[in-house]
């Protein structure tokens, strides 16, 4: 499993010359009736004509237990008008207790915040649900989000997620993302 991580962590660092951002983000997720966890995300971001591509790595630790939980998403985003939104997600999730494919559809809006220069808000609702239904990955998620541009080049972001389903969780997060 280790050879594993080393060469997806490898590849994703190899692919990220190739993209247009780099992204950093920790989350810390609080579970209703269990413990929390850490989650750290590196993620890439390839901008085409008429939609962009992404590929994210993310690996959670749980509190008390150490157990580790990894997932490995690759997704599209399509552009709207009025800073409408759509993305379609796969992905496959590693941990000590399963192994499966999933996939993710989330639409959402990103507007620029009147009277405040560099600073989007962001509102999307993502549904995701394991391919095998015996693996309990259905969830239903409510996302917000602010980025604030540093410059040309930098963001940070503070985001927070409410999810509801297999999974009852609050998670909030800082991100950095670097465009090149």
């Amino acid at each position: 499993m280790k050879k594993i991580f080393a060469i997806l962590a490898l590849a994703i660092s190899g692919t990220a010359f190739a993209a247009d951002t780099f992204t950093v983000e920790s989350q810390r997720i609080n579970n209703a009736g269990a413990a929390a966890q850490q989650q750290y995300v590196l993620g890439i971001k390839k901008d085409f004509t008429g939609f962009a591509g992404d590929l994210a790595f993310s690996n959670a630790q749980t509190d008390g237990t150490n157990a580790l939980s990894t997932r490995i998403e690759a997704g599209a985003t399509v552009a709207g008008p009025v800073g409408l939104y759509a993305r379609v997600a796969t992905g496959q999730k590693y941990s000590n207790t399963a192994d499966f494919t999933y996939y993710s559809v989330e639409p959402g809006i990103a507007v620029a915040v009147p009277g405040v220069a560099r600073l989007t808000a962001k509102a999307g609702v993502r549904f995701r649900s394991a391919f095998q239904s015996a693996n309990n990955d259905q969830t239903h998620t409510a996302r917000y989000s602010l980025a604030y541009a540093l410059g040309k080049n930098d963001t940070v972001a503070v985001k927070y997620d409410r999810v509801q389903g297999d999974s009852n969780q609050k998670i909030v997060a800082v991100a950095y993302t670097r465009g090149f």
